[in-house]
């Protein structure tokens, strides 16, 4: 599937409105966690229904309490509102046990100390890069960014690829299965920006991260300059 957001270049890898179609209003929650806040003509536009249609589903996911909106003032006339998700509508999406992780890690912490911890994340970390290197193996670089972005989507992370205008390419993640423990644990996002970088053998800029309250995590690959 292959889309324009207008903003970051063309769209490689998607699936979100493919796996929410099922039911026009999970595809209205799949298309605002991809997209961040979000206005209804955007939603109409991007899912090919009526402002009418969209405005009803809209009302009964703020009566759901899965769905809040902005009001944004653009001179005469209307005001114009913009939707987001509430904290509610986050737990939709897949979280990977994060009770269960979180009770372990406290446990290995009150027993052995953060080292514990630490020693847990990099062992996790490694698992990974062995997992995800043979199914990148003997790729060129482009298709690389593309299969990780394939693991990750598998994983939950609702992952896509795309690239800028400016060459650059972009790793974006919508979910994150681990957001409770990275809200306690911050190596958890530590080790996953190190596997990235370790992986593709590129320097990874994080410039969203969910674990900061942004709607997404954000990464930019830059080639690295080797002398």
């Amino acid at each position: 599937m292959r889309r324009n957001n207008g903003e970051d270049g063309e769209l490689v890898h998607t699936d979100l409105l493919d796996k929410a179609n099922h039911s026009t209003r999970n595809a209205i929650v799949a298309l605002i966690k991809q997209k961040g806040e979000t206005g209804m003509k955007e939603i109409s536009a991007s899912m090919g229904i009526s402002k009418m249609a969209v405005s009803k589903h809209l009302s009964n996911l703020e009566r759901d309490q899965l769905v809040q909106k902005r009001v944004m003032r653009a001179g005469v006339g209307r005001p114009e509102y913009r939707y987001s998700l509430t904290q509610n509508a986050h737990y939709l999406f897949p979280t990977s046990y994060p009770y269960i992780a979180l009770s372990a890690l406290s446990f290995i912490e009150d027993r052995i100390g953060p080292e514990g911890v630490n020693q847990f994340f990099e062992r996790r970390k490694q698992e990974l890069a062995n997992r995800y290197a043979e199914r990148m193996k003997n790729l060129p670089h482009e298709e690389k960014v593309r299969e990780l972005a394939r693991i990750r989507e598998e994983e939950g992370f609702l992952a896509e690829t795309c690239r800028q205008a400016d060459g650059t390419t972009v790793l974006i993640e919508h979910n994150c299965p681990l957001m409770t423990v990275a809200g306690k644990y911050r190596l958890a996002c530590t080790a996953e920006l190190d596997l990235f970088r370790e992986l593709l053998d590129d320097d990874v800029e994080r410039t969203h991260w969910m674990a900061n309250g942004e709607h997404m995590c954000r990464y930019v690959l830059h080639p690295k300059k080797h002398k």
